[in-house]
């Protein structure tokens, strides 16, 4: 999620660094329609990474929305593609209340549809999916090839 005009060289960097494609290279900004600009990560039809600046923002319309984050309802939204993953790096957590913070961030996208993990670190993450256990599988899978420690995930541990 590009906040500030980036060439195409530096895309390209990214996009090697990341070992992915970049779905977009469009900026974010207060004056763009939000809607148009998620339209491609709507449509994707494979695992998708959001890195917004800031994290997830669980406010509700009426909130300015602010292009640091990327706001629930859009993360339903682009995350009820079946068959996928959605992972958003979440910076907007209070520092020592990551764990909870997340917890509450997990437990009202559940609410909505979307089981998912969360990571309490200090780049935590969340990731979601339509299904409950693609999201499992891929926790049993970064246990086992990550060797991150299984205490500091939240959310679908009853695996």
């Amino acid at each position: 999620m590009f906040t500030e005009e980036v060439t195409i060289a530096e895309a390209e960097t990214l996009s090697s660094l990341l070992g992915v494609s970049l779905i977009s290279c469009e900026v974010l900004s207060t004056h763009s329609d939000r809607a148009t600009y998620f339209a491609a990560a709507r449509a994707c039809s494979t695992h998708l990474f959001l890195d917004p600046d800031t994290g997830l923002f669980l406010g509700r319309l009426g909130h300015r929305r602010e292009p640091a984050y990327l706001y629930a309802d859009e993360l339903a939204a682009i995350a009820a593609r079946p068959k996928a993953l959605t992972l958003v790096f979440d910076q907007s957590v209070p520092r020592g209340g990551e764990r909870a913070s997340l917890e509450r961030k997990l437990s009202i996208l559940a609410a909505e549809g979307l089981p998912g993990i969360g990571y309490v670190s200090h780049a935590c993450f969340i990731l979601v999916g339509r299904e409950k256990g693609l999201v499992e599988d891929a926790l049993r899978v970064l246990l086992r090839q990550s060797h991150l420690p299984k205490e500091r995930f939240v959310g679908l541990l009853s695996i």
